[in-house]
């Protein structure tokens, strides 16, 4: 509700063509893009999945925000991230700026950040379209899957939860969003395969990694996992796809691929 009443407040929203957007989530800007919104953003950060050559402002900080910059962009619509400081948030909206909210992380928080932003920017039926492509589930019993990125595992309640049940997976831990990697939780969670996400600002497709399995061959307590044994480790890089957008929806091809790969 937060998030809705921060920019309801602030005024209707404009129709689709007419806004000038400030993004402060890469994953909302990837958001943008696949709306058809590229051309409205006005200012994002520097890690925003945009071309060099888009004429957007790079200055958009949620760690260190600045109001009189922001008010430069003129943006009509200003996106912040779930842990963005609420005193920012309103400090925005108290500016007169139409201010959205990402909702609180949790298994479906990136569909419905989508319905969000389309609702914000006029283009509700698009949205609807994209976050449909991140909640249809597959018919198949579901295996499970390890995410290893930045020195955290995603559990079932992280924003990956969603796009890694649409190919038939669910996380190999019992619960939370994100927990601190430990070689103990992953011998304890068994999982069918670990995928490590290595940060990059280009996407890459997943792969086996026999770099990481050598790695984890020389851990005692992993050691004697099946999937290892059975050569079940793999890596990515992170790109923009894996943050919590859109781009979500683009992996569901390459993480069905792997599925197939553990019959």
């Amino acid at each position: 509700m937060r998030a809705l009443l921060l920019w309801l407040t602030a005024g209707l929203a404009l129709g689709a063509g007419e806004l000038r957007i400030a993004s402060y989530s890469p994953g909302a800007t990837q958001t943008l893009i696949d709306l058809g919104c590229s051309v409205e953003i006005a200012m994002a950060t520097r890690w925003c999945p945009l071309p060099k050559e888009h004429p957007a402002t790079r200055s958009a900080d949620v760690f260190l925000p600045d109001l009189e910059r922001l008010l430069q962009a003129k943006p009509d619509l200003v996106i912040l991230p779930r842990m963005a400081n609420p005193l920012w948030a309103d400090k925005c909206a108290k500016a007169g700026l139409r201010t959205l909210v990402l909702t609180p992380e949790s298994r479906d928080s990136v569909s419905r950040d989508i319905l969000l932003i389309g609702e914000a920017t006029g283009r509700a039926a698009i949205a609807t379209k994209l976050a449909d492509q991140l909640t249809k589930k597959p018919a198949r019993s579901l295996r499970t899957i390890l995410v290893v990125w930045d020195g955290v595992m995603a559990g079932p309640e992280s924003y990956l939860a969603e796009p890694l049940a649409g190919a038939a997976f669910r996380s190999a831990l019992p619960q939370g969003a994100w927990i601190k990697f430990d070689w103990e939780l992953l011998a304890t969670a068994k999982p069918d395969a670990v995928l490590w996400i290595e940060n990059t600002v280009a996407g890459g497709p997943i792969v086996g990694s026999p770099g990481k399995a050598a790695e984890m061959s020389r851990i005692p307590v992993v050691k004697d996992l099946p999937c290892l044994k059975n050569k079940r480790i793999y890596q990515a890089r992170s790109g923009s796809n894996w943050l919590p957008g859109s781009g979500l929806a683009k992996l569901n091809e390459a993480l069905s691929t792997l599925r197939h790969d553990l019959e």
